[in-house]
């Protein structure tokens, strides 16, 4: 069973100048977010509807699938988190539209 978008988001990616990814990525990309209010990190599978590839620097709308999800009803539209991998931040992000969740 595939799983929904829990939100829309509009993304920015930082450079690679500035500690952002290296090389474009592409729908499936997954990285964390780490949200306000705590510390921990959320694995999400981004998708571009807008965009075929994604390029350091670029401010994209991305539909995000949180994968390890047991936060949904924090969420809520407006919030900002941060976008980070292994190396560290590679962006943030702000939450545009939140969609219904089927139970």
């Amino acid at each position: 069973m595939k799983k929904r978008p829990h939100f829309k988001a509009l993304m920015t990616y930082k450079t690679t100048e500035d500690g952002g990814i290296v090389t474009p990525v592409s729908s499936g990309f997954r990285a964390s977010l780490k949200f306000p209010f705590e510390s921990k990190l959320y694995i999400a599978s981004h998708t571009f509807p807008e965009a075929e590839l994604v390029f350091p620097g670029d401010v994209t709308s991305a539909e995000i699938t949180i994968i390890n999800n047991d936060m949904y009803d924090q969420l809520y539209e407006g919030m900002n988190f941060e976008l980070e991998d292994q190396s560290g931040t590679i962006g943030s992000g702000i939450i545009t539209t939140i969609y219904p969740q089927q139970m």
